[in-house]
């Protein structure tokens, strides 16, 4: 079996509880409330700022060439593509590019800045994966559920059920199943906690998101 199948198996519990979620149910069915939406629109342009910042660290610490330049080319499309998508909503609804995360986009940002500074690269490879993986299969059910082209989130939904982004999604899996294999057991094993701490985090993204998660104190 794959490495990359193993960490399925091990995160699709919470997959399927991303699924469930009030937002991605409501985004699904267009019923989202705007706020709500342009509220997760404002961090994840916060969290894509770091996800790139990571991106960059983790292929500067890749011994192959090839996957250097592999992981350098999936990464700046799909931020490219991700962030042109995030302004043209910026433009429609005004918003500013200054953004305060919530404790849950910091938390998930630390992480995976730390894991790419100080964890071994096949970690910091399974640490991102999620963010790529996770989304394109969210995308993917949302997009099944489509009945027309009313939904008010259209453009959301086409950006993460596209063949480009699949591309680059597919990319991230064989590199990191590339990496697996050259690793040994107990490396494969702390890929997997990577891997499903980083689709835990993505659930509380989410969720902080529709809970338009303030500061306490």
């Amino acid at each position: 079996m794959k490495w990359s199948e193993q960490a399925w198996e091990r995160a699709k519990p919470i997959y399927n509880q991303i699924l469930a979620m009030p937002f991605n149910q409501e985004l699904s069915n267009g019923t989202l409330p705007k706020e709500k939406f342009i509220f997760y629109l404002a961090q994840d342009a916060y969290y894509l700022l770091a996800f790139g910042r990571t991106l960059s660290a983790i292929s500067s610490r890749m011994q192959d060439a090839d996957l250097i330049l592999d992981f350098a080319g999936f990464a700046t499309g799909a931020i490219f593509a991700e962030r042109s998508l995030h302004e043209s909503y910026f433009v429609e609804f005004g918003l500013n590019n200054q953004v305060q995360p919530t404790p849950s986009t910091l938390l998930y940002t630390n992480y995976i800045l730390s894991e790419a500074a100080y964890a071994n690269v096949e970690v910091a490879a399974a640490a991102v994966l999620p963010c790529f993986w996770i989304y394109k299969m969210v995308g993917d059910y949302i997009f099944a559920q489509q009945a027309g082209d009313q939904n008010p989130y259209k453009r959301w939904i086409d950006m993460y059920a596209g063949a480009e982004f699949a591309a680059a999604v597919e990319k991230a899996i064989d590199i990191t199943d590339q990496l697996a294999t050259q690793a040994s057991s107990a490396m494969r094993e702390k890929m997997l906690i990577a891997f499903e701490m980083a689709t835990r985090l993505e659930w509380m993204f989410w969720d902080s998101a529709y809970q338009m998660e303030k500061w306490k104190i």
